[in-house]
């Protein structure tokens, strides 16, 4: 159980949509964090959503459908249900906890969930995946994500089809504080993908980034942390088990409690 003054004096930024970042928002109240939401991605549906359609008039036709996320979970269930359509006796796959939470909120279960890291290549390992020649298999993603998934199915003979159901953007405002102001020894910034890390440099003034090439980063995995070096950010940044809410709060207590 964790001490519930764990993050007291510390200064956390959180870079998610408030919509995901609700859970982890709470979760650093309680743990008396001083708490900084500066989202770097918007969320809104795909800006063209009839191939999504034409996929789910199809659903009989998949072996498997793969929600990458779960706003691909939020926006599929949305427009399933303008289409008066279910996900029901569908084999279903999810990359991670909080995608599977997610489709348990609307009442469906993921069947293919990976055990340990949460990224495409943990769901690839998946026995359900191994031999699936000739199965056409539907991915639910938003606008633009990675290829590795899709290519690799292929390589091993099933049939992709995508349904990109949202987009991401860069928030057409950004929020008015200035996070050089932040005490950056006491500071820790949460970033959840790669695009987020992009965003985040790209938002930043020319003081906000020099402050955020010395402040502590706490990442989803190994390829955020290389575009934040990529970019220009902490060369060190720390690297959580996974990007789940519970992985990063994990993290973010350790660092804590080293300072």
């Amino acid at each position: 159980m964790r001490p519930q003054d764990s993050l007291n004096g510390k200064t956390v930024v959180v870079t998610r949509p408030l919509a995901q970042a609700q859970k982890m928002c709470a979760s650093l109240e309680c743990l008396q964090a001083t708490i900084v939401h500066f989202p770097v991605i918007s969320i809104a549906t795909a800006q063209d959503i009839e191939p999504a359609k034409t996929a789910f008039q199809n659903l009989n036709s998949y072996s498997s459908i793969i929600f990458i996320s779960a706003n691909a979970v939020h926006y599929a269930i949305k427009l399933a249900q303008e289409l008066n359509l279910n996900f029901h006796d569908r084999c279903l796959a999810t990359v991670g906890p909080a995608t599977k939470t997610a489709l348990e909120n609307y009442g469906y279960n993921s069947s293919i969930i990976p055990t340990a890291r949460f990224n495409s290549e943990a769901l690839l390992s998946h026995p359900s995946l191994q031999q699936i020649e000739g199965q056409k298999i539907l991915i639910v993603r938003g606008q633009g994500g990675r290829e590795h998934l899709r290519l690799e199915l292929e390589a091993r003979g099933a049939q992709i089809s995508y349904a990109e159901v949202y987009q991401r953007q860069l928030p057409l405002q950004r929020k008015q504080i200035d996070l050089s102001e932040l005490p950056d020894a006491n500071t820790a910034v949460l970033i959840y993908s790669a695009e987020s890390v992009q965003n985040l440099w790209a938002l930043c003034r020319i003081n906000e980034q020099q402050w955020l090439r010395n402040v502590t980063l706490i990442v989803g995995s190994q390829r955020i942390a290389e575009t934040a070096s990529s970019v220009g950010l902490a060369n060190n940044p720390i690297i959580a088990e996974n990007p789940s809410d519970e992985a990063m709060l994990n993290a973010l207590i350790a660092w804590a409690a080293k300072r």
